[in-house]
């Protein structure tokens, strides 16, 4: 008997078809169509758990597909993600009118694409579950949209492919909204990228991020140079002043623990400051550390790389740390040097034989070994490895994960 979920696929072009039926076919029975009125007759008779529709098609386009499927009360509820090129964003804004759930750009990214497909069946599952209550089912779609919201503050994925060319980003909501966000900023002379944990995870700590992203457009206006020796106190105050205006306590431990770079490209100079979060560096030589003209000797060596570990403060961002100092530490880089910035997400993820948590170590090695690929393709490997070892287990926390080539 085959349990696997079904994946439809609607695409005019065979190639994409073939691709999505290689990458999802060991976990999911894929069922491809190459024209919209075909894959309404194959669900007159067939409910898919997901749909994959492209928007530009010969004949009956995407939207109208969307529009039939709309109308049809047993066909309305089966998630749709479209599929559309770069050029096609007024039709991507009709299909989330319509009803769409989520959109792909193409070239498809699949380790992004397989995270949308997750998050479509965890959210059809709940949907499900809550569909006879009414008030819970718009609360749910209320989240749906606060999390398209929260995703369309985030730097736009081209963006920040154009300040850093050579980079990855895994960013898994543990549920539809995020407690976990990245900044990113360019000057004439330095690149700035911070990224950030609020407390807890859900709803809650989505809200802190929009306090967090704002203030740091607010910091930012006009042309202003944010700094990694002001940014944390700054966030730090207007946290305490935000967050206590009122004789309400249960707010006074809110904030974010975090870490912040900036990068100068043309002295090979890297500052760092961190909030309970550490930056790992690993550089193809044996060659020492320089932090602050002293030297950093590696945490652990593979295969002709080597793995720095810079500490960061031990203060989060918030009350507790209105007027506490962080310390900035000045790292001489050398062109090829790779940085990676992670959430406490990834290590706090229960998985594995026994059960346990996957640890800082696991993932140091792990970043070690896939050293000798270009950064651009170890998304996908940390990506599977990270799945393979959660297998079935619920999701623990955010996880955002940024690893950049200097």
């Amino acid at each position: 008997m085959n349990n696997k979920r079904t994946i439809l696929s609607v695409d005019d072009s065979p190639i994409n078809n073939k691709l999505i039926e290689a990458y999802f076919r060991r976990d999911y029975t894929v069922i491809s169509k190459e024209g919209g009125q075909q894959a309404l007759d194959w669900l007159n008779d067939n409910i898919p758990d997901v749909i994959l529709l492209d928007i530009m098609m010969p004949v009956m386009d995407g939207i109208e597909v969307l529009e039939k499927i709309q109308l049809n009360e047993r066909l309305k509820e089966i998630p749709v993600i479209m599929v559309s090129a770069k050029t096609e964003m007024e039709s991507i804004k009709a299909t989330l009118s319509l009803g769409a759930q989520d959109y792909v750009k193409k070239p498809i990214d699949f380790t992004e694409l397989q995270t949308k497909v997750l998050i479509a069946f965890q959210i059809n599952e709940q949907k499900q579950e809550i569909s006879k209550y009414k008030s819970y089912y718009d609360i749910h779609q209320g989240m749906i949209h606060a999390g398209r919201i929260q995703r369309s503050i985030l730097p736009d994925a081209e963006n920040f492919r154009r300040l850093f060319s050579k980079s990855f980003i895994i960013n898994l909501p543990k549920h539809v909204v995020s407690g976990d966000f990245y900044w990113i900023q360019q000057n004439f002379h330095k690149k700035n990228i911070g990224l950030f944990d609020c407390t807890g995870h859900g709803v809650p700590a989505a809200m802190l991020t929009i306090m967090g992203q704002m203030e740091l457009h607010t910091l930012s206006q006009n042309g202003n140079e944010i700094s990694a020796e002001h940014v944390f106190p700054l966030l730090s105050q207007k946290f305490s002043r935000i967050l206590n205006t009122s004789s309400d306590t249960y707010t006074q431990y809110d904030g974010m623990d975090g870490l912040f770079c900036s990068i100068y490209p043309q002295e090979n100079i890297l500052e760092f400051v961190g909030a309970k979060r550490s930056l790992v560096l690993i550089r193809k030589n044996s060659e020492p550390l320089k932090c602050n003209k002293e030297t950093i000797e590696a945490k652990d060596s593979s295969n002709g790389y080597s793995l720095f570990e810079i500490q960061g403060d031990r203060n989060s961002i918030g009350k507790e740390s209105e007027f506490a100092e962080f310390t900035i530490k000045k790292i001489e880089t050398q062109v090829g040097d790779r940085i990676f910035l992670y959430t406490d997400g990834i290590t706090d993820q229960l998985g594995g034989h026994q059960l346990k948590t996957l640890k800082k170590k696991q993932l140091y090695d792990k970043l070690l070994a896939i050293q000798s690929k270009s950064i651009n393709l170890q998304k996908s490997d940390i990506f599977n490895w990270f799945e393979s070892w959660k297998e079935n287990n619920e999701q623990t926390d955010d996880i955002l994960i940024i690893g950049l080539e200097l």
